[in-house]
């Protein structure tokens, strides 16, 4: 992929988030004010959908067929044509949520990007399979666009569902959970992960390549016994246990392998500027609290307490999407370059930052309240607070980017250009 639509396709991820961020704000401000031309429930889906497909997906996708393929395979027009694929059925899917919720136009756009999602897996699987990665980012690439592929299981149950008009609440629940956890803690995690072991991997001591090796291969194993720790809500027989157990073992075991790798890789990367360090660690830590928390509810009273609390779900779903996944992508393109290290970009992050970390306490404590039966009115207030925080974030964030392109293109010029422009 040629270094321009790199760019281009990234500032346009970008600016994604900042629609999200926006969609995020009106929920909330939805919850405290009369807002009479937003519809709650169509913006919901906007929002997670749009999150999903334009801003994440479209992302870790481009950096992943920039970075992880060779250059001749990365430039091929199959790629440009599945990103604009990609890019098309997002934006289809912000358009007719807003408008209909879910809908025929709606559920077009969204099978759309299914069967998007299945011709860059076979794709991208093949040029990754005989290009020069190290086994481990091979294994954590693949790995990731096979869930991504799989996870379209979840989607089409609930249009199986919707369209025979069934009432089954158990299916219903158990086709999002296994859509979302395909998602999160197979196609972004691991995604997440391919990308930074190929960026550090030359850094690292040569000793640390067999740990490098056993996590990618004990993260990838995971994803499937550790979806039944999501099915323990109504399945707590044996056999069901048995397998959640071993999938919250294999998380624990991935942690334990990640753990001995940043601690090998410190002095390595004790060099790198102080933003990456900053929201590279956060990305890291809410990984780190992700694996933790989520081998836990495989013990009952911790599980029914998880499933039954909608502000411990969001917050998890938030945790993960913006703690973990987003800060991970942020800390990428300022570490790449594509956002420049400079004051706007480190005030931009710091905003940004602050607001995840008010909208992940604030849930939390909102949680912890309605297990002990307690509420406060300044929850929604703070989460406001949050959304406004994540959107002026996200804003400059896209400003950063925007104001280092023109720089970019003035310090390109030759000097009459640049006087006729000035002129």
């Amino acid at each position: 992929m040629r270094s321009k639509y790199k760019q281009t396709w990234l500032t346009i991820s970008l600016v994604n988030l900042s629609l999200v961020a926006l969609l995020g704000f009106l929920l909330r401000s939805k919850i405290l004010f009369s807002i009479p031309f937003v519809n709650f429930k169509y913006t919901l889906h906007a929002h997670s959908h749009f999150a999903f497909g334009g801003w994440v997906s479209l992302a870790l996708i481009t950096l992943m067929i920039s970075e992880i393929l060779p250059k001749a395979d990365a430039g091929k027009k199959i790629y440009q044509w599945l990103l604009y694929a990609f890019f098309l059925s997002a934006a289809g899917m912000l358009v007719t949520f807003l408008i209909q919720g879910y809908g025929p136009f709606s559920i077009f756009f969204s099978t759309l990007f299914i069967f998007v999602s299945y011709a860059f897996a076979g794709v991208f699987t093949k040029h990754t399979a005989r290009s020069r990665a190290s086994t481990p980012v091979k294994i954590l690439s693949i790995g990731a666009v096979i869930y991504l592929s799989i996870s379209s299981v979840g989607p089409f149950t609930l249009a199986y569902l919707l369209a025979s008009k069934s009432d089954n609440v158990v299916l219903y629940k158990d086709s999002i959970y296994t859509y979302l956890h395909l998602q999160y803690n197979g196609f972004f995690t691991l995604a997440v992960f391919a990308l930074l072991i190929n960026r550090i991997e030359n850094l690292l001591p040569n000793k640390t390549f067999k740990t490098l090796l056993n996590f990618s291969r004990m993260l990838t194993l995971s994803v499937i016994p550790s979806l039944f720790l999501c099915f323990l809500w109504h399945y707590p027989n044996a056999f069901f246990m048995a397998i959640a157990y071993t999938g919250s073992i294999t998380m624990l075991l991935s942690l334990v392998y990640f753990l001995k790798i940043a601690r090998e890789s410190t002095p390595a990367l004790q060099h790198t500027n102080a933003v990456v360090k900053y929201i590279g660690g956060l990305s890291l830590a809410a990984f780190c609290l992700k694996m933790f928390l989520q081998s836990l509810t495989v013990f009952r009273p911790v599980g029914d307490l998880v499933f039954n609390n909608r502000p411990v779900i969001i917050g998890f779903l938030h945790l993960v999407l913006l703690g973990f996944v987003t800060l991970y992508i942020l800390s990428h393109l300022i570490h790449s370059g594509i956002l420049k290290y400079n004051q706007y970009t480190t005030f931009a992050i710091i905003t940004f930052s602050g607001g995840l970390i008010l909208n992940e306490v604030t849930l939390m404590l909102q949680g912890v309240g309605m297990m002990v039966m307690k509420s406060s009115v300044a929850f929604p207030w703070l989460l406001w607070i949050a959304a406004i925080e994540l959107l002026t974030g996200s804003i400059l964030i896209v400003a950063a980017r925007l104001i280092s392109i023109k720089v970019k293109r003035t310090k390109q010029m030759d000097p009459a250009t640049e006087l006729y422009h000035y002129l």
